[in-house]
This record gives C-alpha cells, sequence and structure tokens, in this order.
C-alpha cells in the first residue's frame, strides 16, 4: 500500500467488529448446514459476513474482501479477510472457545489484525509496528524457556481436502510434542491459539493447514505481542504458507527442529491457500 492510516483502518475495523459481535450475541446461530467433510456454517456466520464484508466496502471502496462463507471480491491486493466465527464446531456445542477474526492483508502480509473472543469478553488488536492488545492493555508473549514448561496447542484439521494427511501429520506431532511438552492441547480455533500465544497464555501454537481467515489476523497479534510467526520449515510465515507456527522465541529452535518430522515425508501437510487472494 502507498500508504497505510493504521488508525482509520484500526477504527474501521473495530467498528466492524462491534456490529459482527452484536449480531453473534443477539442472534442464536440458526440453520446448522454441512458445507463439506465434517465442517459446518450457520445462519449467524452468513449473516455476519454479509453486513460485515458490506461495511467494509462502504468505509474502504478501494479494499478487497475475502470471506470465508462468500469467497473474494474487489482488489486483490490489499483485501479485509474475515472469519465470522472461527470454531464452527466448538460454536454450535455451546463451547465457548472461537472467535470472529479480521485481518487486513497486503502482499501477502497482514498489516492488521483484529479478534474478538466474544464469550470470553476480550477482544484482542495489532497493527504493524504498534504492538499488540487486549482490551485496550498491551500485551507479551510468555517467557517460557525450555519445552518441558510449555503449554502448547495443536490444530488437526482433519478434514476437507487433504485431511487424511493433515490428521496423520497431527497425529505425529502429538507424539512427538506429548514426550517432551509440558501439556498439549486441542482448542478448536486458529484464531484463539494465536491470540492466546500473544498473550502469554499458550508458549506456542501449530497450525497444519493456513486457510487467511484463520490466521492472519492472529499472525499480525502474535507478531506485534512479540511472537516468533513461521511457517513449518522456519521461513516467515504469511498467507502462501503451508502452516501457521506462533511460538515464544525462547522455544522457537527446539520446536522448529521437532517439525522436521513433518519434512520430506507424505504426511506433509498440502497448501490450503491456493485461490484464497481476492480477485475481482
Amino acid at each position: 500500500m502507498s500508504t497505510f492510516d493504521a488508525a482509520h483502518l484500526l477504527d474501521v475495523a473495530l467498528g466492524a467488529m462491534d456490529k459482527a459481535i452484536n449480531i453473534l450475541m443477539r442472534d442464536q446461530a440458526g440453520e446448522v448446514r454441512a458445507k463439506g467433510d465434517r465442517d459446518l456454517v450457520t445462519d449467524v456466520e452468513l449473516t455476519i459476513e454479509r453486513l460485515v464484508r458490506d461495511h467494509l466496502q462502504d468505509q474502504t471502496p478501494d479494499v478487497g474482501f475475502v470471506g470465508e462463507e462468500t469467497g473474494a471480491t474487489g482488489n486483490p491486493d490489499v483485501y479485509w479477510v474475515l472469519d465470522p466465527v472461527d470454531g464452527t464446531a466448538n460454536f454450535v456445542h455451546g463451547v465457548p472457545l472461537c472467535a470472529v477474526a479480521l485481518g487486513l492483508v497486503h502482499a501477502d502480509q497482514p498489516l492488521l489484525g483484529v479478534i474478538d473472543t466474544p464469550f470470553l469478553h476480550h477482544r484482542y488488536w495489532a497493527t504493524i509496528g504498534h504492538g499488540a492488545f487486549r482490551d485496550g492493555d498491551p500485551i507479551a508473549v510468555s517467557r517460557t524457556k525450555t519445552l518441558e514448561e510449555s503449554l502448547i496447542s495443536l490444530s488437526d484439521y482433519g478434514s476437507g481436502e487433504g485431511g487424511v494427511a493433515r490428521t496423520r501429520a497431527s497425529a505425529r506431532l502429538d507424539q512427538a510434542l506429548s514426550r517432551r511438552a509440558q501439556r498439549v492441547r486441542r482448542l478448536g480455533s486458529s484464531a484463539l491459539e494465536l491470540v492466546w500465544v500473544a498473550d502469554g497464555t499458550l508458549d506456542a501454537s501449530l497450525t497444519l493447514g493456513n486457510r487467511s481467515w484463520d490466521t492472519a489476523a492472529g499472525a499480525i497479534i502474535a507478531r506485534e505481542a512479540g511472537a516468533l510467526v513461521v511457517d513449518a520449515d522456519g521461513s516467515q510465515h504469511n498467507t502462501s504458507s503451508r502452516c501457521a507456527v506462533a511460538v515464544t522465541p525462547s522455544l522457537a529452535d527446539t520446536l522448529i527442529h521437532l517439525l522436521r518430522i513433518l519434512r520430506g515425508t507424505r504426511y506433509w501437510p498440502i497448501s490450503t491457500t491456493e485461490g484464497e487472494t481476492a480477485s475481482t
């Protein structure tokens, strides 16, 4: 972007999030439908996505939009990306571990992120170069020094295309991490996991897969809070990465070394981001 008015765009994003949360807390899930292999979508998610898309297009007409449920419109170079409920299965089952995630992406890198955890009553945000915040207070990653002291979240991403390979990869990682980490958790929401790395609740989060609506907002929040956010091979994370790994820096070398068990085998997870960027 030739210009990036962080304060203005953050205000726009926070306003959009207010609208999303008002709907989510007012309405029930409504009809729940299957949209693929063990994947769900609810009426309230579709309502939120339409409302947020319209709000953002009105406020920032030169910026494109990518929604998990409705796809891409507008500018393919700089675009908002929304997950109206990350952790839909949790939401449908009444588990409070879910989030609404809104990011702004340019050149495959997030510039801004806002994540609200409505049933846990926290809101997180960050803009590039300006730090990360929870409910207005600055946040930072944990100071955990060893893997044996760490609490790590691990996704499964076992549904949809490549699901069998990702499930096998996840199982291998689970075994390796469980032998070393203090505890391994599967929480069911990548956005939530990333902000919990940002505020020090978790020491690392490993997402096998990299859908931009799941990870873009959380990646910038975690990075601005001091996390190392990378792909499984240690390269800097972006929307084209295969995985999203966020870790407090003192554990990075150890964790990335463990991730070597994924590479060079048939278990290496496929890319899930092809065709995600916005198009006119």
